[in-house]
């Protein structure tokens, strides 16, 4: 019993170690061995490795080593630095740059300017021109507070065809009769959905000037006065339309003769306006 414990032990050990050997040098190739290379040892001519003085140089190159890599760190940290202050300054002129093209764009203010009349003069100072061309000239008139008492055009009507009739039926103005001139205002007032009131002629200036009254419907509902002198001076007969409301009607009336004075005697301007 014994020696059969004793066998069956032995086979076990016999078999165990067989088939780690039969495994090695069964598995196909050549074995091959790491080889680890040998660190090469930094020299000096005429230094021994590793004494005092090969130390002394070993430590003076890795601190030149070392400094070398800190100011190549503190290169880079500066162009990150500036990068990032780059960055943020396109961003804030961006910023801007949006926010000036969301903003409306300010108004400029209107410049006042004198504008010359037909007759070759210039308009009074209280007359700010609003537009002008070859045969008209408009202007607002200013109230005296910085607001507009109401607008007037001046208009070339045409050359005079003769002397101005004021008596009887055959009224004239520079030989145009006064129904034609009324025609014409007439004609503009249905264009312009208003009505004739009343017409006349009157003096400014020692010359006579055929006057038109009409009103003219204006948003909101109110009544506008509407005037239209005519009157002739230097071979030319002259319109000047006015509009206004009713509160401001006689204001503009007296800026108007002003100007028909003007018109009438030609250099009398310059008073017209310090007046």
């Amino acid at each position: 019993m014994v020696r059969a414990i004793a066998l069956s032990i032995a086979l076990l050990v016999g078999v165990g170690t067989l088939i780690p050997l039969a495994t090695e040098y069964a598995e196909a190739g050549t074995k091959k061995t790491r080889k680890y290379k040998k660190k090469k040892v930094r020299t000096w001519r005429g230094v021994k490795p590793y004494s005092k003085r090969w130390w002394q140089l070993y430590r003076a190159q890795e601190r030149r080593k070392k400094a070398r890599r800190e100011a190549i760190a503190r290169r880079q940290r500066s162009l990150r630095l500036r990068q990032l202050r780059l960055a943020r300054a396109r961003q804030a002129a961006e910023a801007r740059e949006r926010v000036i093209a969301a903003a409306p764009a300010p108004k400029a203010p209107v410049a006042k300017r004198s504008v010359v009349m037909p007759s070759g003069e210039s308009a009074p100072k209280s007359w700010q021109a609003d537009s002008a061309n070859p045969s008209e000239v408009r202007f607002k008139v200013d109230n005296g507070r910085g607001g507009d008492a109401g607008s007037a055009a001046i208009t070339v009507v045409g050359p005079a065809m003769g002397e101005t009739v004021t008596s009887g039926r055959n009224r004239t103005v520079g030989g145009v009769a006064t129904t034609s001139l009324r025609r014409e205002v007439i004609n503009q007032m249905i264009r312009e959905n208003g009505w004739v009131v009343n017409d006349y002629q009157k003096e400014i200036g020692g010359k006579p000037v055929y006057v038109v009254v009409a009103q003219s419907q204006a948003p909101g509902g109110r009544v506008q006065s509407r005037m239209f002198y005519f009157t002739e001076s230097n071979g030319r007969i002259y319109s000047v339309a006015t509009n206004s409301s009713a509160e401001t009607a006689e204001k503009v009336a007296e800026e108007t003769e002003k100007v028909i004075r003007s018109l009438q005697s030609p250099g009398r301007v310059q008073q017209a306006s310090r007046d």
